[in-house]
């Protein structure tokens, strides 16, 4: 009895990485995602990765969306680049897939990408959305039909989001610039050391460094190395230890709030922390006020 007890025990903390077991219907494994397709009559799947690499194999029947197709289609922001396309552009992007009211949006990809896709979209209120735990490939591994190609023809929906207020998690440049020194606010940096510490600038910003008063946690570090998140325990462990708590309102930003996206659906969906907002402009937007000397950055430990 004692050995079924602890097999048992083990076969629980295995399966804690596994899509179902987390506190959310959003994301599932790869074999939950296939049940859906081969089931759901009214499932969309949205592969969210480089076109070149979509066409070289995805899963027979998917459209492909990538970062280009989450943004606006106008210079609307200027020189920062990178921003979300609006509630019209969405829509008419999911009426083009077939999607209604009624559509399951099953998302896959790079295990990163299609994050920002759930924000952008759950922001504007659509709520029908699963995420792929560990992307394209714990989709494929499931066994899947695949294919060469690009993708599905162009069908036509009749989607509209709920003529409701976006729900409340986005950050602008002015509600991080008056939390800096807010002890109840965490500004959330989840780049990469480099890009924290100022020694490495990505194309699109205009100087290195942070945030003042920014924590730092890289968004992979809530993951393993499949992609596929870690035991709930774990990640929240790492987050308490740093400072980012449930009774903070926390911002997340990156370069141009896609690794963020992936942050806010883990404080969000999966810890479940009330307040939550991902910074749309991130650092492209911060930096471009910072060159022109209208916000202060930090360099270095």
């Amino acid at each position: 009895m004692k050995k079924v007890l602890i097999g048992l025990g083990l076969l629980s903390t295995l399966a804690m990485g596994m899509g179902e077991n987390y506190p959310t219907e959003k994301l599932i494994s790869g074999n939950s995602a296939k049940k859906i397709l081969e089931n759901d009559k009214n499932v969309v799947l949205i592969d969210v990765r480089p076109k070149v690499k979509f066409m070289m194999n995805n899963v027979k029947g998917s459209y492909n969306m990538w970062r280009e197709d989450m943004q606006p289609q106008d210079k609307r922001y200027g020189e920062v680049t990178g921003m979300r396309a609006s509630r019209e552009e969405m829509e008419a992007k999911l009426n083009k897939m077939g999607v209604n009211e009624n559509t399951t949006l099953l998302l896959t990809g790079n295990g990163l990408d299609e994050y920002r896709l759930w924000w952008i979209l759950d922001l504007y209120g659509f709520e029908n959305i699963k995420i792929v735990d560990g992307g394209y490939e714990a989709l494929k591994e499931s066994g899947v039909k695949t294919t060469f190609g690009g993708g599905a023809s162009e069908k036509k929906g009749n989607y509209q989001f709920p003529k409701i207020a976006d729900k409340d998690t986005l950050a602008n440049i002015d509600e991080v610039k008056n939390n800096i020194n807010n002890n109840h606010v965490a500004i959330l940096d989840t780049r990469s050391d480099k890009e924290f510490l100022g020694e490495d600038l990505k194309k699109g910003a205009f100087v290195k460094g942070r945030i003042p008063n920014s924590i730092h946690i890289e968004w992979t570090d809530v993951a393993e190395k499949n992609l596929k998140l870690k035991p709930i325990s774990e990640i929240k462990e790492m987050y308490e230890k740093c400072g980012i708590t449930p009774d903070k309102e926390i911002i997340p930003y990156c370069q141009s709030a896609v690794r963020s996206a992936h942050t806010t659906f883990v404080l969000k969906e999966i810890l479940k922390y009330p307040k939550v907002k991902n910074y749309d402009g991130s650092w492209i937007e911060w930096s471009f006020e910072a060159k022109n000397k209208k916000v202060d950055v930090i360099t270095g430990e």
